[in-house]
């Protein structure tokens, strides 16, 4: 219902002259892109090195790296602006639809305490336009109007030179940033256009192949960001972020086998970096929840993953919700287990000791809950009961902990929506109840495209086009399963329904 708010060999369908290629370490030992970055940045040595490694990073949605890598050059060089100017973008997240100003604003205080003592310290003109730029990010108005100034004083700077390829970069980035509440698809076609020039010169630059991944990650446009995820995991292999990205692609175009291999690299990427820190492995979070999704596609055993999630999930409501939204293994539990049940029948028990917090998880496991009691009509309203109250929760605590999440609230009330129609059709108002269900799936096709797994756990068409096949009705069926498979392509349970809904003419 959130944003998935969720070590083996990796095999990659590249082409073969990338099969072989192996990316250069960074000044930290790390292959993330940097030998791709050709920033001047008018310093030598270890500022220069840090630096880059950090634009690397920030390039890869690797934020909490780049800002250590951003601070390292700041201690390098004290007086570099773009090193504060690096971690201050390090708190924009635009495609995440979170922001954190007042850290963003407190890393450039670090440089000065006002816009014109910072500005005092830049060492060209060109140094005062990224400066300026960040500054309209983080400066006055709500987040919405400043993403669309940002993206002005962006527009100038790629414009005063186009052959920067960072400012290509952050440009197209910033445009993908404007497409507030869900995918745009002019928007995103817009950034595509800014960056395809970019990818003609500069093929392995980190940002240009994220950022037109994420232009292209719906099943129209996937084929065109095949070019892109080919490279882009080879150019990153020490990137979690980067070698997931790959498999936006993969998804959009039903390929699950690739999905499945992308997300096992991720997870290796990120369980090695925790191996580093002292901590153990992790079976949650979003890269396992796609690696799920994937295998549950194919028609692979997911079981071991949703369990040991479980155990995580466990632990972290032992320890206390860090939010009362609850973020982390529980609500990524909730995710995966709603998928396994609606896709194997192994539906999830209950969670104990969620009761003060762990919102996404509970409603995640009232929605499934509601799938699996499909023919109990207590069962349903209990479920359905549930749904609303932790809705009314959800939408209090929403704005505390994701003040510009425009996304969420629309999916929560397709859940509830479809657990209404339920709801009838548990009470055997088979007309009333089909009629709610197909109108809670006009309202699932009228929101933007989401990439990635379905944001609820059973597309509401699917559910539609399963009870129409049961009724009999195979010719409204197959529309309801084409319906599925425009917005979950090559979903397993959708095709085997249009098969069936069409085996009988």
């Amino acid at each position: 219902m959130i944003r998935s708010a969720l070590a083996a060999a990796f095999l990659i369908t590249a082409a073969p002259v990338f099969a072989q290629d192996t990316a250069i370490p960074d000044s930290a030992g790390e292959q993330v892109g940097t030998e791709h970055m050709v920033f001047d940045t008018g310093v030598e040595g270890e500022a220069n090195a840090r630096f880059l490694r950090g634009i690397a990073l920030l390039h890869n949605f690797e934020y909490d790296r780049a800002a250590a890598a951003f601070r390292e050059a700041q201690a390098a060089a004290p007086d570099f602006a773009m090193a504060y100017w690096g971690e201050a973008m390090t708190h924009n997240h635009p495609l995440w639809e979170e922001q954190d100003r007042e850290a963003a604003q407190a890393a450039l205080a670090k440089l000065g305490a006002t816009p014109e003592e910072r500005r005092a310290k830049v060492r060209s003109p060109r140094e005062a336009m990224w400066l300026d730029a960040v500054e309209t990010l983080y400066g006055e108005g709500t987040k919405e109007e400043r993403d669309h100034l940002y993206l002005a004083k962006m527009r100038v700077l790629h414009d005063a030179d186009p052959d920067d390829i960072d400012a290509r970069a952050f440009t197209g980035l910033a445009i993908l940033g404007t497409s507030h509440g869900g995918r745009q698809v002019p928007i995103y076609m817009e950034a595509a256009g800014l960056l395809e020039p970019g990818f003609m010169t500069h093929e392995r630059h980190p940002g240009i192949l994220h950022y037109l991944i994420h232009s292209y990650d719906d099943p129209v446009h996937a084929p065109l960001g095949e070019r892109q995820a080919a490279r882009y995991a080879v150019v990153a292999p020490d990137a979690g972020h980067a070698q997931h990205m790959v498999s936006h692609i993969y998804h959009a175009l039903a390929d699950w086998q690739a999905s499945e291999a992308a997300n096992v690299k991720a997870d290796a990427v990120v369980d090695r970096q925790r191996a580093a820190a002292g901590r153990e492995p992790t079976d949650c979070g979003h890269y396992n929840e796609w690696l799920v999704y994937a295998r549950l596609q194919q028609g692979k055993d997911a079981s071991e993953i949703v369990s040991a999630c479980r155990a995580q999930a466990e632990a972290q409501i032992a320890a206390g919700a860090p939010n009362r939204l609850g973020f982390g293994s529980a609500s990524s539990y909730g995710a995966i287990a709603a998928w396994q049940g609606v896709d194997t029948g192994e539906w999830p028990e209950p969670l104990d000791g969620t009761g003060d917090g762990f919102i996404l998880a509970r409603m995640m496991l009232a929605h499934a809950r509601a799938l699996k009691n499909f023919d109990n009509e207590a069962e349903v309203a209990a479920a359905l009961a549930d749904l609303q109250t932790l809705a009314e929760d959800f939408a209090v605590v929403l704005p505390q902990v994701a003040p510009d999440d425009r996304t969420s609230m629309n999916w929560l009330n397709r859940a509830i929506a479809q657990v209404e129609a339920i709801t009838l059709l548990s009470q055997g108002d088979t007309r009333e109840g089909l009629a709610a269900l197909k109108a809670a799936a006009e309202q699932e096709s009228a929101l933007p495209v989401v990439f990635g797994p379905p944001a609820i756990a059973k597309p509401s068409w699917e559910l539609l086009g399963e009870q129409l096949l049961a009724a009999g009705r195979q010719d409204e069926a197959a529309e309801a399963f084409r319906r599925s498979l425009e917005f979950a392509p090559g979903r397993r349970l959708s095709m085997r329904g249009l098969e069936l809904s069409q085996s009988g003419r």
